[in-house]
């Protein structure tokens, strides 16, 4: 019989053990960072976070995460992923995902997003986020750019609205001559945003509709691209809102246009509640100038990233999968920040996507908007070009500015390759 009182102490043993184990595997803690925008946005990540951990419970699943300000977020990352402690997701601004995937940062994420869900995004956002055809991010919302008119203050100054894709460069040049006479500032074009990315989100359109690129399609070479004819034309046009003084250089007021002393606005989605408050009926919205024949938008905003060093690359896509899902991540986060929902699915919880301008926004980023340049050196590209814009603008010559910018640009770009490509993660 003695070997039944031995066997008490070892069956009990081999319990505990399991049991340990068994609540060491279940008791999962996924860490994720966020960028710290508009305090309801936050609140909502909050509140989503809550959701899927509470939703999550049972399996002993959590999910903890940190904001940081965007001006310290990628400096946040650089640092992590030198000392290999990146979390487990992250979200990534748009046009750095070509930098991070060269860096080795981020996993593909097509396992866990087939063709069902990357049909069901919006086209700019799964054409941002694929590299090498491999799928890297995904995303609850995007953004898009329009330029806002004033109806009442056209007819005033004897101008028609815009049609629906939006006025050539000449006819915009000759429809703010128009409200000038009449007056009226023409257009704001918030030149005083401190950010370089204002700048190139907010322009490029002009640099696509003529024809041009800021940036060869292999993202290694500016040199003969981003100084070409094409560009040159088309960014002579834009200065030309200066030198005219149809906008201004240095704005003292931040919304002119919502307060009655601009007749347009070059601005985005962010800005739509405000100008229906101040508009009313009266608030039209059109696809921005173009040089070309077709209008051209830009797009991209805040989207989800996998670490590619995760220990739990499961977990992080059930996370993933929860923000970016309908009812779960984008109806609180677009009903929070006001952004395009990232779905076409998720339309149908925004009945205002049927009016304008909503209606635009989408019918934007489903046909004629573009991800700004994947290249591993876009943050380079993004400050050089945007101080070069800021020159042409207080009347630098065209060429001459694109020049310096385009050798200042293959420069640094020349180094960094010389040392590795992955040096442009730090």
């Amino acid at each position: 019989m003695w070997w039944r009182c031995a066997q008490f102490p070892l069956l009990a043993l081999a319990l505990v053990f399991v049991l340990t184990g068994a609540s060491s595997r279940a008791a999962r803690t996924l860490r994720i960072w966020g960028h710290q925008g508009q305090e309801g946005e936050n609140h909502a990540m909050r509140e989503i976070v809550v959701a899927f951990n509470r939703a999550h419970a049972a399996e002993g699943v959590s999910v903890e995460i940190s904001f940081f300000p965007d001006f310290q977020y990628t400096e946040k990352i650089a640092i992590a992923a030198a000392a290999h402690d990146l979390p487990d997701a992250f979200e990534v601004d748009a046009p750095l995902i070509a930098r991070y995937v060269d860096a080795g940062l981020l996993a593909p994420l097509d396992r866990w997003f087939g063709p069902a869900d990357q049909t069901d995004f919006l086209p700019t956002l799964t054409e941002q986020a694929k590299i090498a055809g491999k799928l890297y991010s995904v995303a609850a919302y995007d953004s898009a750019l329009v330029l806002y008119y004033d109806r009442a203050m056209l007819a005033a100054a004897g101008v028609a609205p815009p049609p629906a894709d939006g006025w050539t460069w000449e006819e915009f040049l000759a429809a703010c001559a128009k409200v000038r006479a009449a007056g009226v500032e023409p257009v704001a074009l918030h030149m005083n945003e401190s950010a370089d990315e204002w700048f190139t989100y907010a322009f490029t359109p002009v640099v696509w509709s003529g024809g041009g690129k800021l940036i060869a399609d292999d993202g290694l070479r500016v040199r003969g691209v981003l100084a070409s004819a094409a560009n040159i034309r088309s960014l002579t046009l834009w200065q030309t809102l200066f030198t005219r003084g149809f906008a201004a250089t240095d704005p003292v007021d931040p919304n002119p246009f919502g307060h009655g002393k601009a007749a347009m606005d070059w601005s985005g989605h962010w800005m739509a509640q405000l100008h229906l408050e101040a508009k009313g009926a009266q608030l039209g919205a059109a696809p921005l100038p173009h040089v070309g024949a077709q209008p051209v938008a830009p797009c991209g905003s805040w989207c989800w990233s996998m670490s590619a060093h995760t220990k739990d690359p499961e977990l992080a896509a059930t996370w993933l999968r929860w923000v970016t899902s309908t009812q779960h991540g984008i109806v609180p986060l677009v009903r929070a920040n006001g952004a395009v929902p990232a779905r076409k699915s998720a339309f149908g919880e925004f009945p205002k996507y049927q009016r304008p301008p909503y209606a635009l926004f989408r019918r934007q980023l489903e046909t004629f908007a573009r991800p700004r340049p994947q290249t591993p050196f876009y943050a380079t590209l993004t400050q050089h070009f945007a101080a070069a814009l800021r020159d042409i603008a207080r009347g630098a010559d065209v060429g001459g500015r694109l020049r310096m910018a385009e050798n200042e640009i293959q420069k640094e770009i020349d180094r960094r390759s010389a040392h590795g490509s992955r040096e442009a993660a730090r």
